[in-house]
């Protein structure tokens, strides 16, 4: 055994020479002894050349055959993947999306959405990749999906598994779906290159789709604030799909263009773009300040101006500064940006001299550049400080002192000048007073309106700001707020400064704050709501400011104020200073009210409290407020308490230390009007300040005086009004409360609040006005400040004032019928003898609202009252009539309202029927909907003009009226009916008519005795002296005959019937419901013809063929006139061809052409009635007898879908040739016809093919000259997979073979279902094997065996072996003589006799055969060799 295996190694080795491999032979002994690397080793070279290098690629170039195994099969894959870097069979296959793409391109559409795979599911994507490339691509997974994505795996598997591939064939019905691959769209153009765009600039750029598939493509442009850019997109429309995208950026930065296609980002989306600015103009950019006026900047001190680029674009701002020409020196000037284009310039020239100074924008100067300045010789000017309302720019008004103040501190010496230049131009000096050295005070006062520079000089040098314009107003008017507080006087740098405005009259207007200073402030206005408002502003930078306050567009009154403000100084803190609220004793006594209380205030303020300072009630006018000021924790600064009223009058207060860190305030209000108290520490407000105190009169009660009839014991009615005053003229200030109740048993078990009203007079006087609203006892309870008044409660006696019973309503508005909707109804209200009281009327309606509207009450003046309404809801109302609060005598009333009346809506039915003298006629009115009471009257007036009685009774419908009259004379009858008292416009005249008299009727004609069948049978019919009545015909008999009656229009009428059949007939005619004399008539009718007398002849009955024309012939000549009708319908309904052509008199040839095969039926009529023999049966046959043909194969027993089939069809029985006659059809349970291919092989046979798409039950129908063969049509059930029984396998390799030599056979799979075909041989040598698909169902199997031998070979059809496997093939080795060597002395020539001559024979290359070595000798004779 062992030798034998050493000696297949050592075959192999020879065969492996061939393809470049050696083996030792202690290799081959390695290897029989179970060496596994040098195993593995050997199996690696088989894959290489066998699965690598040997079979033939398609899409490979030529020079594929000088590379290696590795390249080539690299060579491969990336000529398959040109977009994917592929570099190696380990790492580059990790993500499980390289293989997909793979699968993708060998099949595309198997793994179309393989680029949206996650990384992060590496097996999930191989093991997607692989399942498909196993099912649909034959390529099976010699490796897991595990071990692919495995960064160990061994790279000689990833080659083994992937040297699959570019054999693999894609199998029939694989779930190919449209290739989508967004990365593949491109986008390109400048709006999306990094840079180059700029902002509010147009860009564009185009998108390319055509190699990404079919999907919409989406663009969004995201700024930088995050807001997306309008984006329009254009379809092109062009061969490479493209589209071209506009956008406008908005702002200048960074932006993101995001370009989708089917909702996934195309390659290298999002495209990170950066906007920039637009070129500047630098013609829209200005300078202004003292740094560039030609006078006024002073050498060694710094000047500075401003340069607004505003709307001037992108561009860099660039100033130079050059000193004097005998000297050019450059001079360092600095920017610095103070907001969004704006920018301050400084510089400090150290020379005196003319300077120039350049300022240029973008490159270019700005207009008026360059500036000339003349630099003065130094001096100290700049430290001068002019400050004061007189430099405001606004506020300063004409005849008004303007004051400001000149600090010199540090200027050094010099002149002060001050000097004002009017709008005319006239310049003049502003007086001027020196407070101390460096302290100068200045004041002036403007006489023109308009614009006034002021001027301020040190040593001929402007000071800081000078020259100041101001502006000039007009004398301030009317004011309509005042502003006071620290506030506008003084502040601290990071502190609120306080001020308070108040309104002086109450039309307030429109203010508006500003703060012009060193720093901006933040401005914060709170309404209190009591027409004063609290002001804070918070400065950031010691100085002075202007506090600008506006109102209505103009400055008020001192506005603008100067605050000093101050640095912050923490030595003391406002903040923690605590306002102590000290409260007098008072006494607040109140009494328990009554449970109903009116309050209305005398005065604005209620007194309840004194000697509170800063509460906001309860102070009273004259006496001292006090309150206590805790600065314990505040640090030390002065204290300061002010107070004014709301008339703008300071009120003293005075301060008290008391030493220990508190102070009391004490301060007396000379007004009963609200005061104002601010209190400052250090100059700045505390917290809560300022108060808001409100001084009042103070309130006496007891002052209060109460008279009137209201409060009188007697005398005092119930419904009669009455009242009674409060006077609190005296009594200071409060509320009156006023309570009014009865006592129990007057309204109801219980006490009750009674209404009132009061009114205020302007004496401080109220008048209260209440109405007792029935007899009994009363309390009314008056307090004034929430006490009670001395003599409260008032008690008094309420007499009765009516007698209800006296009283009566009357009239329609009452009444319980005759009110329509929406139109006016009254009634009377009767009150004589019942006393004085008010009469009210209440309605209620059956649904929520009013149900009335313009309801009045009158008084005639006579005790009588008229109550009018209009009623606005339909259905019962209620009418509640009362006198002094009581019902009157049958109130309420119920009144059903009527909808109103519409006469359109008034029907009338029955006056169509026939009026007969002596007979009762009755007609219905129907009203329904025509609304009103509903009362109908109806008028009958005879030929005669009298009238007639008449009833009208509710009709059973519900729905109106029925009317009944009896006419009694013969004529016109009028007939008329009023609504509601409402004439209807339409009156109906009746024409009454005497009774009918069917005896009267005349009847003549032959038709009423006898007739011809097919003819027409008449009489007339007279009911001319019968009066009005309905006529009735009825023909009887045999058969239905036609009936035609025709009105002559004289009271006669002339009447025919066509009978059908013969026989006798009744003929009926009653009048007015009874037979006229005579009817029923009796007419005998005699046929006109005889259908049995009609003869067939013809052998045209006998059974037919489907095509063939058969005919027989009819007889009528002796059956008499009538139509003749011959008919043939097959048992399915499909009508024969018929032709009935006259041949004589009476004879007729008759032609039939049956189309179809089958039962059919012939019926001749004649008359309408079966001729004998007739209706007839006839069975016809097809055109061909199919009964010979055959029908067999698997196409028509067992099928598996997607897959191949056939089956075969034998007709020879009526072909020898074939030809075109035979079809066959498939169809599927959807009902759809599957194609199929059918093949004459021209000797009358013929097979079938088609490919079944659906599973389940199928028919095969098989048809020869349109006829059915035999069992057709086939069922046959389509199913899934394979059977291996139907594989065919032939050819000669399966009988024998030769060695070294391609040997094959054919594998044929059709109808034998979807499923893996397997091939293995096995013999002494191993056989190089390849199988070829001939894309017809069969397949060709080639294998060279290289040892002679019995060989295996196993075929297998969806694993299962097919029929005769495994095949038994000897295969031998092919004998060549030529090949054959003969050497050695005994062939050599001189070989010498009787010497034992030996030579050799070597056949080893010459093939397997029997060896035969003959010798003859010289004499011809055969010598034996050993």
């Amino acid at each position: 055994m062992r030798m034998d295996n050493l000696r297949c190694c050592k075959r192999w080795s020879n065969v492996a020479s061939w393809f470049g491999s050696t083996m030792h032979t202690q290799d081959s002994q390695a290897i029989v002894d179970g060496n596994l690397k040098l195993i593995l080793g050997l199996v690696w070279t088989l894959i290489l050349h066998y699965s690598i290098s040997v079979p033939e690629w398609e899409d490979e170039e030529d020079t594929s055959k000088k590379q290696t195994p590795k390249q080539r099969l690299f060579g491969w894959i990336q000529n398959k993947l040109p977009d994917i870097p592929v570099r190696n069979f380990s790492k580059d296959w990790q993500n499980g999306r390289t293989l997909g793409a793979l699968v993708d391109s060998c099949a595309p559409g198997l793994c179309p959405d393989w680029e949206t795979w996650s990384e992060e599911k590496p097996v999930d994507n191989a093991r997607e990749a692989m399942q498909q490339a196993d099912e649909w691509l034959g390529v099976p997974q010699v490796i897991t999906p595990e071990e692919i994505v495995d960064p160990n795996v061994d790279e000689y598997s990833v080659m083994t598994y992937l040297s699959q591939f570019p054999k693999a064939k894609l199998k029939p019905g694989a779930p190919l779906r449209p290739k989508l691959n967004p990365k593949k769209a491109r986008a390109y153009g400048p709006g999306v290159e990094p840079s180059g765009n700029v902002a509010t600039q147009p860009t564009a750029f185009v998108v390319e789709t055509v190699r990404a598939g079919q999907g919409d493509l989406s663009v969004s442009v995201k700024g930088p604030t995050g807001e997306d850019d309008e984006v329009r997109v254009t379809a092109n429309n062009d061969k490479n799909h493209t589209y071209a995208v506009e956008y406008t950026p908005k702002a200048v930065g960074p932006h993101e263009v995001m370009v989708l296609f089917a909702n996934q980002h195309i390659s290298k989306s999002p495209f990170h773009v950066m906007v920039s600015e637009p070129q500047g103009d630098a013609n829209k950019v200005s300078a202004a300040g003292p740094g560039l006026v030609s006078a006024g900047v002073v050498a060694g001190r710094p000047t500075d101006f401003n340069i607004n680029t505003t709307g001037a674009g992108v561009g860099d701002v660039a100033v130079v500064v050059k000193g004097p020409k005998d000297q050019p020196t450059l001079v360092d000037a600095a920017l610095e940006e103070r907001g969004p284009g704006m920018y301050r310039c400084c510089y400090k020239p150290t020379k005196e001299g003319p300077h120039t100074v350049a300022v240029s924008f973008g490159g270019l100067p700005i207009p008026h550049s360059p500036y000339t300045v003349n630099v003065a010789p130094a001096s100290k000017a700049i430290a001068c400080r002019a400050t004061g309302r007189g430099l405001q720019a606004k506020g300063v008004r004409i005849n008004e002192i303007a004051d400001f103040t000149v600090l010199t501190e540090g200027a050094g010496s010099g002149d002060l000048q001050v000097t004002l230049k009017k709008p005319s131009g006239v310049e003049e000096p502003i007086k001027q007073k020196t407070m101390r050295d460096t302290l100068h005070s200045c004041e002036y006062k403007p006489t023109a309106v308009g614009k006034h520079t002021v001027s301020v000089t040190w040593a001929g040098q402007h000071t800081p700001g000078s020259p100041f314009t101001v502006d000039v107003g007009p004398e301030a008017g009317k004011q309509k707020v005042r502003a006071w507080g620290p506030g506008l006087s003084s502040g601290m740098v990071g502190k609120s400064s306080d001020f308070v405005v108040e309104a002086v009259g109450t039309d307030v207007g429109a203010l508006g704050f500003s703060i012009e200073g060193p720093s901006q402030c933040t401005i914060d206005c709170t309404d209190v709501g009591d027409g004063s408002c609290d002001v804070k502003y918070w400065p950031t930078e010691p100085g002075c400011y202007g506090v600008h306050v506006i109102c209505d567009d103009d400055e008020i009154k001192n506005s603008p104020f100067i605050a000093e403000i101050v640095p912050v100084n923490t030595a003391f803190h406002p903040e923690k200073v605590r306002p102590v609220r000290r409260l007098n004793s008072y006494f607040d006594h109140t009494t328990e009210p009554c449970a109903a209380l009116s309050t209305l205030p005398c005065c604005s303020f209620q007194v309840r409290i004194s000697g509170k300072g800063v509460e906001p009630t309860g102070n009273v006018v004259g006496q001292p407020l006090e309150f206590t000021v805790d600065a314990k924790d505040a640090g030390k600064a002065p204290l300061q308490a002010f107070a004014q009223d709301v008339d703008g009058t300071p009120v003293p207060v005075k301060v008290v230390d008391n030493g220990d860190g508190t102070y009391a305030c004490r301060y007396t209000p000379q007004k009963p009007i609200k005061h104002t108290v601010v209190v400052t520490w250090g100059a700045l407000n505390v917290p809560s300040s300022p108060f808001r105190v409100k001084v009042g009169k103070g309130s006496y009660p007891q002052r209060v005086k109460v008279s009137g009839q209201g409060v009188e014991r007697t005398g005092v009615k119930a419904h009669e009004p009455t009242s009674f005053t409060v006077d609190c003229s005296e009594a200071g200030e409060g509320d009156v409360s006023v309570g009014i109740k009865c006592a129990s048993g007057v309204l109801g078990p219980c006490e009750a609040d009674i209404d009132f009203d009061i009114i205020k007079n302007d004496d401080d006087t109220f008048l209260v006005k209440y109405t007792p609203l029935a007899a009994g006892r009363y309390t009314i309870m008056v307090l004034f400040a929430d006490e009670e008044l001395p003599n409260s409660p008032y008690r008094i006696k309420v007499d009765p004032s009516h007698d209800v019973h006296k009283v009566k309503a009357e009239g329609p508005g009452v009444s319980k019928t005759g009110v329509q909707l929406n139109q006016p109804t009254q009634f009377t209200v009767t009150t004589k003898g019942a006393g004085q009281a008010k009469l009210d009327v209440q309605f209620t309606g059956s649904t929520k609202g009013n149900p009335v509207r313009n309801m009045s009450i009158k008084d005639n003046k006579d005790d009588t009252h008229t109550v009018a309404y209009t009623p606005i809801q339909q259905g019962p109302m209620a009418v509640a009539v009362t006198y002094g609060g009581d019902l009157v005598p049958y109130s309420p009333f119920t009144v059903d309202i009527a909808p109103p009346v519409d006469l359109g809506k008034i029907q009338v039915q029955g006056l169509e029927n026939k009026l007969v003298v002596g007979e009762e006629f009755e007609f219905d009115v129907n009203t329904r909907g025509a609304g009103g009471r509903g009362k109908l009257d109806v008028h009958v007036v005879s030929p005669s003009n009298k009238p007639l009685d008449c009833s009208v009774e509710p009709a059973h419908t519900g729905n109106g009226s029925t009317v009944r009259f009896l006419p009694k004379e013969e004529g016109p009858h009028r007939v008329s009916m009023v609504y509601d008292g409402q004439l209807l416009d339409d009156t109906f005249t009746l024409e009454a008519a005497l009774p009918p008299d069917p005896k009267k009727v005349r009847v003549s004609g032959e038709g009423l005795r006898s007739g011809k069948v097919g003819h027409p049978a008449q009489f007339s019919i007279d009911t001319r002296q019968a009066g009005q009545g309905n006529l009735s015909l009825t023909v009887e008999g045999p058969s239905e005959a036609k009936l035609e009656c025709v009105d002559n229009g004289d009271g006669t009428c002339s009447v025919s019937y066509l009978p059908v059949e013969a026989g006798d007939y009744l003929i009926n005619i009653l009048f007015a419901g009874t037979h006229v004399p005579g009817s029923p008539f009796q007419a005998t009718i005699e046929p006109s013809f005889d259908p049995k007398k009609v003869l067939v002849k013809g052998e045209g009955l006998k059974n037919v063929k489907v095509g063939d024309t058969g005919s027989f012939t009819l007889d009528c000549s002796q059956a008499g006139d009538a139509n003749l009708d011959v008919k043939m319908v097959s048992d399915s309904g499909v009508e024969a061809d018929v032709v009935t052509r006259r041949q004589a008199e009476g004879v007729y040839a008759v032609n039939y052409t049956p189309v179809c095969h089958g039962p059919h039926t012939m019926n001749v009529k004649y008359g309408g009635q079966s001729v004998p023999t007739f209706p007839a049966r006839l069975e016809v046959q097809p055109s061909v007898d199919t009964s010979g043909i055959k029908v067999f194969g698997p196409g028509i027993e067992k099928a598996f879908c997607d897959a191949t089939t056939d089956f075969s069809v034998d007709a020879s029985s009526l072909t020898r040739t074939g030809g075109d006659d035979l079809t066959a059809s498939i169809t599927g349970p959807s009902g759809v016809v599957i194609d199929a291919a059918v093949t004459d092989k021209k000797n009358g046979t013929y097979v079938v093919e088609y490919i079944p798409f659906e599973l389940g039950k199928h028919l095969v129908d098989v048809m020869y000259k349109e006829v059915p063969v035999a069992g057709s049509p086939f069922p046959l059930v389509v199913s899934e997979g394979c059977d291996p029984k139907r594989v065919c396998v032939s050819g000669p390799g399966l009988k024998s073979g030769w060695t070294n030599q391609t040997n094959s056979f054919t594998v044929e799979t059709r109808g034998a279902g979807t499923g893996g075909l397997g091939l293995l041989i096995e013999g002494p040598t191993e056989a190089v094997i390849s199988c070829t698909d001939n894309k017809n169902g069969t397949c060709l199997v080639e294998y060279v065996p290289q040892d002679p031998g019995q060989y295996e070979v196993l075929v297998s059809y969806g694993g299962q072996p097919v029929p005769g496997s495994p095949f038994v093939v000897p295969v031998q080795d092919k004998v060549n003589p030529s090949k054959v060597k003969v050497s050695g002395s005994g062939v050599e020539p001189g070989v010498r006799a009787g010497i034992p001559q030996e030579f050799v024979v070597d056949a080893s290359r010459a093939g397997q055969a029997p060896l035969k070595v003959e010798l003859i000798n010289p004499r011809g004779v055969f010598q034996e060799l050993s």
